[in-house]
């Protein structure tokens, strides 16, 4: 069974409905890193028969594959992975006089999970791994300071912390909660 750390981190809330702007606590998972293709292409072929050489040249073929059939309006669905598909940005047109390609702001890559993939995430196991307190949340993501805060919600003590722990965001020695996405953690979830 796989075990998924989770931090909760401070950060600003918009609610739609009223725009009311407030702060609060929500949970993100830890991301340690992000993983290179050559490491992705060593694990496979260290866990196959297969030369490292084919598969690195069958993963850049596959990607190439993804890439072109995305490009020319179709959707992948990758077996107990999911699709991969576009979606178009666009301004509202009030009437059909209106509509037209000036609507246009971008296109999107979507991913929709698998039935088998979302079915595995309802069997993750989810660990508490602190919880952070921005101390300036009307900076910049990549400016915010986030302080770790020494007791769960059950008063429980978390480990590896005095709570007097301040951490910049581009510090991934810390496992560092803040900065670099429009979530407001470092981390993405």
């Amino acid at each position: 069974m796989s075990k998924i750390l989770v931090k909760s981190v401070e950060q600003n809330i918009n609610y739609l409905q009223s725009g009311e702007v407030k702060s609060g606590y929500m949970l993100r998972p830890v991301r340690y890193s992000t993983i290179e293709a050559n490491h992705l292409i060593d694990t496979i072929a260290d866990n196959s028969y297969v030369p490292r050489a084919f598969v690195s040249a069958t993963l850049y073929g596959i990607v190439d594959a993804i890439e072109n059939f995305l490009m020319n309006g179709h959707s992948i669905s990758l077996p107990n992975l999911g699709i991969f598909s576009l979606s178009c940005e666009s301004n509202v047109a009030k009437t059909p006089a209106d509509a037209g390609i000036e609507q246009f702001k971008k296109l999107n890559i979507n991913f929709r999970p698998s039935v088998e993939l979302k079915e595995k995430l309802d069997r993750v196991d989810l660990e508490l791994d602190g919880v952070w307190k921005c101390l300036n949340l009307n900076a910049k993501d990549e400016e915010k300071i986030y302080q770790r805060i020494n007791q769960n919600h059950d008063g429980v003590e978390l480990p590896n912390g005095d709570g007097d722990e301040v951490i910049e965001p581009e510090n991934p020695e810390n496992n560092n909660p803040g900065g670099g996405t429009s979530g407001g953690g470092g981390f993405e979830g």
